[in-house]
């Protein structure tokens, strides 16, 4: 990607009165007919009045009466108080309400929203929230442009579920996917990413059973040609994701890789 496109923040167009403020912390909003919908509350409270001016422009003058945050990180939860105060917004996420591990859905006419517990990628809280009706899925922290989500060591149980929740996002085929922050891409990246995972855990592996050298390692492991206009990968993220493998490979929890 040429230069940084969340320097600026953009209003990106989803669907009929659903909206993007796409930057490098994300939120949506929609149109539910007589109140507007909220999917995460940014990092920084100062943007409280830019934000319900662009809410207001976009969609009118209309009361938001649900926030759903994707997990309680506080770069996802900053504008919450703010949706209270002004609205008497519901906040909803895995700390404010039992959600059924089927979703929690919330409908209009014309369009239909479920937020759906994942937990344990990203955090123990981690939801997605999927508007069927628009084929928009927010992914909040679960993907992230090439980031491994979870600070753990990849045992076989994490790598387990981070396949298993990869493969129920790709299921929704969604031809718009919200990262917690950076661009808006599609379900192609959620594919990509995996083949990446798992050619990575491969590949560090083999390296260090082969009794390379941790800078060897590094060095030798360089960003897919096809990945290094993700954004901020070549930068900063895949360097970060080679390190998560190999502390895993060093400490000896990688074991069977099929596992």
């Amino acid at each position: 990607m040429a230069g940084d496109p969340t320097d600026i923040p953009v209003i990106v167009t989803v669907g009929d009165g659903f909206f993007i403020r796409q930057a490098i912390d994300n939120m949506g909003w929609c149109d539910m007919g007589d109140y507007i919908l909220v999917v995460d509350a940014l990092e920084d409270a100062p943007l409280e009045n830019e934000v319900i001016a662009a809410i207001a422009d976009s969609v009118g003058d209309k009361p938001v009466r649900h926030v759903l945050n994707t997990h309680t990180h506080y770069d996802h939860v900053s504008l919450n108080g703010a949706f209270v105060e002004r609205f008497g917004a519901e906040i909803v996420n895995q700390r404010t309400a039992k959600i059924d591990p089927a979703g929690r859905v919330f409908e209009s006419p014309g369009r239909k929203i479920c937020m759906i517990p994942m937990p344990g990628c990203h955090t123990r809280e981690d939801c997605v929230i999927w508007a069927s009706d628009d084929g928009v899925l927010f992914a909040g922290d679960i993907f992230g442009w090439g980031l491994i989500p979870s600070g753990g060591l990849l045992n076989a149980e994490l790598r387990r579920r981070l396949r298993d929740t990869y493969a129920r996002l790709i299921e929704f085929d969604a031809p718009v996917v919200v990262p917690g922050h950076g661009p808006v891409c599609g379900t192609g990246e959620l594919v990509r990413w995996v083949e990446y995972f798992d050619w990575l855990l491969e590949t560090v592996a083999d390296l260090a059973g082969a009794g390379k050298s941790d800078r060897e390692i590094t060095a030798s492991v360089t960003p897919p040609a096809d990945m290094r206009g993700w954004w901020r990968f070549e930068a900063w993220k895949h360097a970060d994701a080679v390190s998560k493998v190999l502390a895993s490979a060093r400490r000896g929890v990688l074991g069977v890789l099929g596992a």
